[in-house]
């Protein structure tokens, strides 16, 4: 079963085969470690995090030596997790070290409003959020100079989701010295896509939720990251579904189709 170079264009239904193939291959191969390694990279496109988990402690039995491995993915798990409540607002994110901007505190605040279905006041303590929120101009190499980045999902946009070191984190877009994305390479990929990020001069590895949150009911184009969907709530607010979005005004594009990010007095470099 060939589960490398996954692209974000691959069709449902050969996902669903996936699937099927990996649970009947573990079955036939229950020590095997990559067969189980494949079968908790789908439970993790799935959404399904019970289910991924309980193939890592399996994991972990089998082989000792991917218990590095298995940590990371743990991790990362864990930060999904975060993330949900983060969104939420019944959590803070947190930094890359650095104190975070007054705007940030209100930006989850507004997240807290909306989830109580407080949807006026939520959008206003937005709005505010996102007068005072800076705009760095920046150049992607692949689509060339832009004046602003945003995140498509009214819950973060001035803000890059970012899993570093086990934590998930908020780093304000104006923040960033520049940014590289990896093209997926594994299903893994697609939820979780690596990247190396600079702040103040210093270089942090780690991880951008490929996606907005799911569910296990989600549509599969939207848990392959194929597609967006954006839901307009009360108060106008509008929040992703399926392949994370950035704004700009050039446009909207996938994390995936950005390239190399350099931004503020770094922005005109090529």
């Amino acid at each position: 079963m060939n589960t490398e170079k996954v692209t974000i264009s691959a069709e449902a239904s050969e996902f669903e085969k996936m699937i099927i193939q990996s649970i009947d291959a573990v079955k036939k191969n229950p020590d095997d470690v990559e067969c189980r390694l494949t079968l908790f990279k789908i439970y993790c496109l799935q959404s399904n995090w019970d289910a991924a988990l309980q193939q890592l402690v399996i994991l972990m039995k089998i082989e000792p030596e991917v218990q590095q491995q298995c940590e990371l993915y743990k991790n990362l798990i864990y930060s999904e997790r975060m993330r949900e409540s983060v969104l939420s607002g019944e959590r803070a994110a947190g930094s890359p070290g650095k104190q975070q901007p007054d705007w940030i505190k209100n930006l989850q605040r507004a997240n807290a409003l909306y989830a109580a279905g407080q949807f006026i006041e939520g959008e206003s303590v937005r709005g505010q959020c996102i007068e005072v929120a800076s705009a760095q101009p920046g150049y992607s190499s692949a689509i060339g100079e832009f004046e602003w980045l945003a995140d498509g999902d009214d819950r973060l946009g001035p803000v890059c989701e970012f899993i570093s070191a086990g934590a998930y984190r908020w780093v304000p877009f104006a923040t960033i010295q520049s940014l590289q994305v990896n093209e997926p390479q594994s299903i893994s990929d697609l939820v979780w896509a690596p990247a190396e990020i600079v702040i103040e001069g210093q270089t942090w590895k780690g991880y951008l939720p490929a996606r907005y949150p799911l569910t296990i009911t989600s549509e599969q184009s939207l848990k392959i990251g194929s597609k967006t969907e954006w839901q307009r709530q009360k108060g106008g607010r509008y929040i992703g579904l399926g392949r994370k979005t950035w704004i700009s005004n050039r446009g909207e594009y996938s994390l995936f189709e950005m390239g190399k990010l350099t931004f503020s007095e770094h922005g005109n470099q090529q």
